[in-house]
């Protein structure tokens, strides 16, 4: 956020798909080192709903993953998003931000596919017809990484690397923070879905000792 603009991508990809732990660590280390709080920076950078959005998120305080899922809820959870969009005229946001803040990963993962019950859409349809701008971005990265975490920093690494020059801040920032937790699945389900190895796609977008460097974080070829 610093500088000029803010890279909205990135803030919204790091404050979407982070743990309550990892989001606290983030608040911490933020004020280490920047003698600010995030939040406030948030507040400087960002406006209306996303604004809101981004600082709900951010405070990492959703409820924990349980082992017991209450189906009841999850229930009440779809018809709730569900009334808030698509059954009226106008989107009720702070019913969406409540629901998707608010509520642990697993739980949120059964409300979504309890959805499709009740509406003609799954939920990014719903998301791309009811908002748009930042919050739309904010709302369809929460979702889809809620979906499939996997998949989910897949197309990021895909998005950075495809067309003319690469986003290596991303490209580092995934790779670096995920090579020794989930890269394997990662790997799998971008080869599912592009056809082609991360490996290859990186072999094919990078050179010299940064593309070694970035291969040995990606692992072997698949």
């Amino acid at each position: 956020m610093k500088g000029l603009g803010t890279d909205e991508d990135s803030l919204i990809e790091i404050i979407c798909s982070r743990t309550n732990q990892k989001l606290q660590e983030i608040n911490r280390v933020y004020k280490e080192m920047y003698k600010t709080d995030l939040e406030k920076d948030i507040i400087s950078d960002t406006s209306g709903d996303f604004r809101k959005l981004m600082i709900a998120l951010a405070k990492g305080q959703r409820a924990e993953d349980g082992y017991v899922i209450d189906y009841e809820l999850t229930d009440q959870g779809a018809r709730d998003l569900c009334d808030a969009g698509m059954k009226r005229r106008g989107t009720n946001v702070p019913k969406w931000m409540s629901i998707m803040t608010e509520q642990s990963v697993c739980h949120l993962q059964k409300v979504l596919e309890r959805y499709k019950s009740y509406s003609p859409y799954d939920m990014l349809e719903s998301i791309k017809k009811e908002v748009r701008g930042g919050l739309e971005n904010a709302f369809l990265n929460r979702v889809q990484y809620i979906q499939n975490k996997p998949l989910y920093f897949a197309d990021r690494l895909y998005d950075s690397m495809k067309g003319k020059g690469t986003r290596d801040k991303v490209l580092i920032r995934i790779l670096t923070s995920h090579s020794e937790v989930d890269m394997l699945k990662i790997r799998s389900e971008f080869k599912k879905k592009y056809g082609k190895s991360l490996y290859y796609y990186i072999q094919q977008d990078t050179k010299g000792d940064y593309q070694k460097a970035l291969l040995y974080l990606c692992g072997r070829d698949d």
